[in-house]
């Protein structure tokens, strides 16, 4: 059994998904992380996984609590400017005792989008310190988790929002509102012939893929293991919700420069979210692999796992 610990594990979505896949894997003995201040979770509780308690600025207890742990999974997700100082003394810690792969707190649009996006762009520091890690030291890998955007955000207003959101925090609709029959297309020119293609992976098969991961080969692991529910053309995503909901889609096609307009005016009113979701939508308008479009490298490594398709996940949750 391999021990695998995910610092921030004690998150309802992400870190339930990836907790409750290494459960359901046989194969893996997860072990959540968790500040010495934060209360255990009721779902953690009743899946009787071991929870140790750290200190993300402390190194002394991050390296007692990684202790016998094989692989690393980040899901942590401070908005306190401890981003990338956590993910670094989690690296440390985890060196010095010996663990044997790692994977930073990415979860989102590929690697090339971080660049593009300011409160992503922290991550580079880690991705080094990764790079120099494995150079210095035989036999360790990590990779980076990209899954695109989570489908889950196609369930908001349903009549099982709770289940279909599956614990995803509930920060808002983002260019597709079913429930509203709306979506805003971001493009580069104002053509409604360049729509863009977008990658969107549901949060079960998020955990699913990362638990394949884990049991994957010494020496597989890939500094890029972004996973693909499913790509499709913007256009085609409304066409699935008009035809589950069997109503017409009111579409709003925006451009680089309309969306570029918006972003200096709230980045001048210290709008910090609505910053990111902006630069997340030019990154989709450029429709370039590597940013909103994903390769599906974890699924021809781990063809075990079947994702979740748009329009399955769609009449699941508004067919009927």
């Amino acid at each position: 059994m391999v021990v695998v610990a995910i610092p921030g594990g004690t998150s309802l979505g992400l870190g339930r998904s990836i907790v409750k896949a290494l459960l359901n894997s046989g194969e893996h003995t997860p072990i959540v992380l968790s500040r010495k201040s934060s209360q255990i979770p009721q779902w953690l509780l009743e899946l009787g996984v071991e929870v140790r308690k750290v200190e993300y600025s402390d190194v002394e207890t991050l390296a007692e609590g990684l202790k016998g742990v094989h692989t690393v999974i980040c899901t942590l997700l401070p908005k306190d400017g401890t981003f990338l100082p956590s993910q670094l003394n989690i690296l440390t810690a985890g060196l010095r005792v010996g663990i044997s792969r790692f994977a930073p707190a990415e979860f989102g649009c590929g690697p090339k989008a971080s660049l593009q996006i300011g409160m992503l762009a922290a991550q580079t520091p880690i991705w080094d310190a990764c790079r120099e890690a494995k150079a210095q030291h035989e036999g360790f890998e990590w990779a980076g988790f990209h899954c695109g955007l989570f489908m889950n955000y196609l369930g908001y207003g349903c009549a099982k929002e709770e289940e279909a959101l599956a614990g995803k925090s509930r920060d808002g609709e983002w260019l597709f509102h079913v429930k509203d029959l709306k979506a805003i297309i971001p493009v580069e020119e104002k053509d409604e012939r360049l729509v863009p293609r977008i990658t969107m992976t549901e949060l079960g098969d998020v955990g699913a893929f990362v638990a394949a991961a884990c049991s994957l080969s010494p020496g597989s692991w890939k500094e890029d293991f972004s996973m693909v529910g499913e790509t499709l053309g913007m256009d085609e995503i409304v066409g699935i919700i008009e035809k589950v909901r069997g109503k017409k889609v009111d579409v709003t096609y925006r451009s680089l420069e309309e969306t570029g307009r918006e972003l200096v005016k709230v980045r001048g009113e210290g709008e910090v979210m609505r910053v990111f979701w902006l630069e997340l939508e030019m990154c989709t308008a450029k429709d370039k692999v590597g940013m909103c479009v994903l390769e599906s490298v974890l699924n021809g490594l781990c063809p075990g796992v079947r994702p979740t398709r748009v329009e399955e996940y769609v009449r699941r949750y508004w067919g009927g």
